[in-house]
């Protein structure tokens, strides 16, 4: 099940506007109903967040939606390792 199904049953389980449940997440209903139709894809952020204030447990996530999380990590990750590069470059000036 992808994160935009999950996310949408979530909230409607919790019988939540879209509206009301970004509040509860400090994002906009917009934002919620981008990430519930596939139009945009909840941040690692969003996604803890959610975890956290829902008390949902991300390792019940399908095969789909840890591979999607995990390759936002990786690239989080390298990210910083360039962030690093970048700034070991511009101390050493």
């Amino acid at each position: 099940m992808h994160v935009c199904v999950q996310l949408r049953q979530l909230r409607c389980n919790l019988n939540l506007s879209q509206e009301r449940f970004g509040r509860r997440l400090g994002i906009s209903g917009k934002s919620v109903s981008a990430y519930e139709t596939g139009r945009c894809v909840p941040t690692v952020r969003v996604l803890k967040h959610i975890a956290d204030e829902f008390n949902v447990n991300f390792t019940e996530m399908s095969s789909e939606n840890r591979i999607y999380l995990n390759k936002r990590i990786e690239e989080l990750e390298n990210s910083f390792t360039q962030l690093k590069s970048v700034l070991s470059e511009m101390l050493s000036l």
